[in-house]
């Protein structure tokens, strides 16, 4: 189990901003005025970053806690009192790049996307979620690559990190049906997990032959596939 406290907006941001080149200088040799926790924060984060970044290179059996320290510029020491193992940095990592998928329809990390205005607004939605993947190569990856493989312990956490971007984006859904296909009748929340499933599996199809970047390729497919289902007499 991390040592570390669980991945918080904050360090979500930092460990992003190191994985776009967004990051603050690395921490002074010298003597400094940063407190402990800080200097652990920052230590984490730089070890989760350049976890994601080995991950997604080469694959997590391929990467060795020697790798991550390296690339981190941290000791070993300094790994083993953040993490037990190369597992647990990998479930901080996926912590983060779950805040980061959740949060897309939000601005925020948790809570319900935002409201879409109407059935035509829904491929903005889908293109802001999908250029926020492109903006973070590595953590979309790993996200959606590497996690399957690694331990039934990973798994779970996917598992529940699906959950909860269902529960996030299952309101807005629900309230487009109401809105605009007052006569059908509501949008279950398993509907709506289906269509994560689905969404993932073209991602990661897609992925095997493309770049993250070029995710928002796929906008077209997506909106189509949100809107025969949950809007069907408002699909053109």
């Amino acid at each position: 189990m991390s040592r570390t406290a669980p991945p918080d907006l904050t360090f979500g941001q930092e460990v992003l901003g190191l994985l776009t080149g967004l990051a603050p200088p690395p921490l002074p040799r010298h003597r400094h005025d940063l407190s402990r926790e800080d200097v652990r924060a920052s230590q984490a984060a730089r070890i989760v970053a350049a976890a994601m970044e080995l991950f997604a290179d080469n694959g997590y059996a391929a990467t060795a806690v020697s790798d991550i320290t390296k690339r981190a510029g941290v000791s070993r020491k300094t790994f083993y009192e953040l993490y037990d193992d190369k597992e647990d940095a990998f479930i901080d990592s996926y912590r983060v790049v779950e805040m980061l998928v959740v949060g897309s329809g939000t601005g925020e990390t948790t809570g319900a996307w935002t409201p879409v205005s109407s059935p035509e607004a829904v491929s903005e939605l889908v293109e802001r979620f999908l250029l926020l993947l492109g903006f973070a190569p590595a953590a979309t990856k790993m996200f959606f690559l590497e996690a399957v493989g690694v331990s039934s312990r990973v798994r779970a956490r996917r598992n529940e990190a699906i959950t909860e971007f269902v529960a996030a984006v299952t309101p807005t859904m629900q309230d487009l049906r109401a809105r605009f296909e007052p006569g059908l009748p509501p949008l279950p929340t398993d509907v709506c997990h289906a269509m994560t499933a689905a969404a993932i599996e073209l991602i990661i199809e897609y992925l095997a032959d493309h770049e993250p970047t070029e995710l928002v390729q796929l906008t077209p497919r997506f909106t189509q596939l949100i809107r025969a289902i949950v809007t069907p007499n408002h699909t053109n």
